[in-house]
């Protein structure tokens, strides 16, 4: 009779945890929904800093000696904005699915978020902001490629030196 008892407890238990752990998922991305409407205005602003920058590194590529700083920056510039753009696509896909939508973008790895938010504009009709989204995402790899490009194509005056030993 003890062990029934014991046993029930624990199962008890083990649904009380269940429920506190669900609970509080729910409670950390409505929190996040809020905050986030709250940081929107500074969010932006970095935002649009950041991108300017990353279009300026990309511009001084142009200098070989450069390369190898502007390519590490623009990558790092594009996992800034990256994260930026998660944030908005996670606030997009929670104003407009709710928490579902934001449960299902998270349990794909979080970047699942990114096509919730574009399913979420087209679903409710809103094609440009999802043509909006859909650009952004495509921005943000092609410039993280871009980046990794641009450092391959580093190569410090040294190794220049003995290329140009080689030619003659």
């Amino acid at each position: 009779m003890g062990n029934k008892f014991k046993d029930f407890l624990y199962g008890l238990g083990g649904i009380g945890f269940m429920i506190l752990i669900i609970g509080g998922f729910a409670l950390l991305i409505m929190g996040g929904a809020k905050l986030f409407e709250t940081l929107y205005p500074a969010l932006e602003k970095i935002s649009t800093v950041v991108w300017g920058i990353v279009w300026l590194l990309i511009f001084l590529s142009i200098a070989p000696r450069l390369r190898n700083f502007t390519g590490n920056w623009i990558i790092t510039g594009t996992y800034i904005g990256g994260a930026i753009f998660w944030l908005l696509c996670f606030y997009i896909t929670y104003s407009l699915w709710g928490f579902l939508g934001i449960l299902i973008g998270v349990l794909m790895f979080g970047l699942g978020v990114f096509f919730t938010a574009l399913l979420a504009l087209i679903f409710s009709g809103q094609f440009m902001g999802a043509l909006g989204v859909a650009f952004v995402l495509i921005q943000i790899y092609l410039f993280r490629y871009l980046g990794a490009w641009i450092i391959t194509k580093y190569r410090p005056r040294q190794e220049l030196k003995e290329l140009d030993t080689i030619d003659k």
